[in-house]
């Protein structure tokens, strides 16, 4: 063989090499092959609604209707593991990868022709799309829908070719994991085709092509199309509401948020600049989609200020990776600058890591891509079963933990940590917002409290006071409350521990009425004497209203914290979080039932006794600020107070409980 053979023979060599091993590489990195993640096994709020996803999927639960949350049909894709999803989880990633790869290549190619920094930059990219390891989906959906943003903009000059319409139908398809992906995608796709309508004067194809995607995806999952509509409109719900509801402030919060702000600003610059001199006035399209994309992110890292940081600190690492690529081929000006947003994304990636990770930083996070066990996850998650076994051993470990007693018929959990249902083996049946934490609107309150009221409820319950946040103990699911106590029955501790209570379903439902007692006006800081809890326990309705300020800061950012402070006859003062919504709904004010045995003795006509020391004496709202009051909510605000008019349960308050966590 000649120079010029040989030469052919180790270029092709080569060329297959590189796009074999970064094929391999994406697989170990989306491919489902670790073993079942430790924190569903954990009482904290990112747990078991994990579990609850593959589970509907199982089922062809209705998302929607009967299940509502920030996640869709295809949210068991993101994380977890259940031996009867596993197998469709393998073959979506699979497919899913394929693309990725295809595509993220299209793009490594576009930053140089020479295969080696190809192989590297994609390499990169695969690794920076799949980190935190064990995380959830954010910065892969960045990945997905920037990279179709850069490859129609600045790669491809056709106004659509296959590899978009590839990358269209997997968004299709992940758009129905998180409603967030969603969101990203239909920002994507609106500058995609006004781009294709108005510059290239031709029919957006792209538009029906997800459409269609989507609706087939969404048919594939079991879901009805009658079900979509409901999807939408209570996914929006439970979207909009979780700002002012699930909001985290920390003290570094200025200087976090600054930083991401001012890097995803600079990234913006980088990308406008590139697309003025290509494209000139239609380069506010890219400018104006990469801006819609890392305001998304910017509200999932910091409106909860906490382990969500890092997400969004890794999508914007990843963006600015992408952003090399997007950039080299234009000038060295605009690759330099890339590279300085590179490195300033990557040293504030890794102070993250060091705050929320310590000891696992991101060399360590990104190295571990790399180890032997990594690389072959997903071979022996399909080959050799044990990822089945240590799902059995922990639910077996939890089962050791926590006994619970036989149950018939359906079975659901308040508040949170379903994980010892399934453990258990009980036919879970839920609610449709399947936490209470997150029925944080009247309306989405509404539909579990509809929903006990159909023969669809569960015939027992396991109920816990579980609180997050520091929010007065009867907001979540507060609307619920007179249905439990009216439709089921208290049958006693359901666990040896004193943890769950248990309740059945009642033969003959009793009813419950709302005497209204008296309405007045308060201002931020004002004391109010509620009526007495001495002829019945006293339920609040608080209407409070943002103002035009408040609107905007809340979709910018957030708004402050709204506290309520109680003082009670024997338990003195306390601080507890209200969230707006959930007050605007209604709750149970006094007495402040803040553990599971307090709600027994509220039930029981033998325990009331018990909850005299409870009685709220005064109450006052301020919010978390120094001055106590804020000028993003209406001043003064209309209170409503009832009188929660029921039958009591005859049982006795004999057995121990444990108290709720704090």
């Amino acid at each position: 063989m000649n120079s010029i053979g040989k030469t052919i023979c180790w270029a092709t060599a080569v060329r297959w090499l590189a796009g074999v091993s970064t094929l391999l590489y994406v697989f170990s990195r989306f491919i489902p092959g670790t073993p079942v993640d430790e924190y569903l096994f954990n009482e904290d709020i990112d747990n078991a609604w994990t579990q609850v996803l593959h589970v509907a999927f199982h089922r062809h639960w209705q998302f929607g209707r009967d299940i509502v949350f920030t996640y869709g049909p295809w949210g068991f894709l993101g994380r977890g593991y259940d031996p009867a999803t596993y197998p469709v989880a393998v073959i979506a990633w699979l497919l899913l990868s394929l693309v990725f790869w295809w595509a993220g290549w299209r793009l490594a190619r576009h930053l140089s022709g020479h295969r080696l920094f190809s192989w590297f930059w994609l390499i990169g990219f695969a690794g920076l799309a799949s980190i935190p390891v064990g995380d959830d989906l954010n910065v892969r959906l960045a990945a997905w829908v920037v990279l179709l943003l850069f490859l129609h903009f600045f790669v491809e000059e056709d106004a659509f070719t296959p590899t978009q319409a590839l990358l269209v139908v997997s968004l299709g398809w992940l758009s129905l994991v998180k409603f967030t992906g969603l969101m990203e995608t239909v920002m994507v796709v609106a500058v995609i085709a006004a781009d294709n309508v108005f510059r290239h004067r031709r029919f957006p194809w792209i538009v029906p092509l997800w459409a269609a995607s989507l609706l087939f995806f969404w048919v594939l999952a079991g879901q009805h199309l009658s079900s979509f509509g409901p999807y939408l409109c209570n996914s929006w719900r439970i979207t909009s509401g979780y700002t002012e509801a699930m909001m985290l402030t920390v003290k570094t919060e200025a200087w976090d948020a600054s930083r991401f702000l001012l890097l995803a600003g600079l990234l913006c610059a980088l990308t406008g600049q590139v697309a003025w001199t290509r494209r000139r006035f239609f380069g506010v399209l890219p400018l104006a989609g990469l801006g819609a994309i890392l305001f998304i992110i910017f509200k999932q890292g910091y409106v909860r200020h906490d382990r969500h940081e890092i997400t969004a600190v890794m999508a914007l690492l990843l963006i600015s990776w992408m952003c090399l690529a997007m950039a080299r081929p234009d000038n060295w000006r605009s690759a330099g600058l890339a590279l300085l947003l590179l490195l300033g994304s990557g040293l504030m990636a890794s102070s993250m890591f060091s705050r929320w990770f310590p000891g696992e930083g991101l060399r360590t996070q990104m190295g571990g891509t790399f180890n032997r066990y990594s690389l072959v996850a997903p071979v022996n998650g399909v080959f050799t079963g044990y990822l089945r076994d240590d799902y059995e051993n922990k639910f077996a470990r939890l089962r050791r933990s926590s006994s619970l007693p036989p149950m018939k018929g359906g079975t659901d959990l308040y508040s949170y940590y379903q994980s010892i249902l399934f453990a258990h083996d009980l036919r879970y049946q839920p609610r449709p917002v399947i936490q209470s934490y997150s029925a944080y609107t009247p309306e989405l309150a509404g539909l579990n409290a509809a929903h006990l009221r159909t023969g669809h409820a569960a015939d027992n319950l396991l109920f816990a006071i579980q609180r997050i946040d520091n929010r007065f103990p009867a907001l979540d699911d507060g609307l619920s409350w007179p249905e439990l106590l009216t439709r089921y029955d208290v049958k006693g501790p359901a666990d040896a521990e004193g943890t769950y209570l248990l309740l059945s379903r009642a033969a003959t439902p009793r009813e419950y009425h709302l005497t209204p007692l008296r309405d007045t006006l308060v201002r931020w800081g004002e004391p109010v004497t509620p009526p007495s809890a001495t002829e019945g326990p006293i339920w609040v309705e608080i209407e409070i209203k943002k103002t035009l300020i408040g609107t905007v800061v809340a979709i910018l950012y957030k708004p402050p914290v709204l506290m309520l402070t109680v003082s009670q006859r024997d338990h003195g003062q306390q601080d507890f979080r209200l969230v707006p919504d959930m007050a605007r709904g209604g709750f149970l004010l006094s007495p402040v039932i803040g553990d599971t045995r307090a709600f027994a003795a509220l039930a029981s006509a033998d325990g009331q006794r018990d909850l005299v020391g409870r009685e709220v004496m005064s109450m006052t709202l301020s919010a978390d600020t120094r001055s106590r009051s804020t000028i993003c909510y209406q001043s003064p605000m209309a209170v409503r107070f009832y009188r929660l008019d029921f039958p009591r349960q005859d049982f006795k308050m004999d057995w121990p409980m444990k108290p709720a966590e704090q």
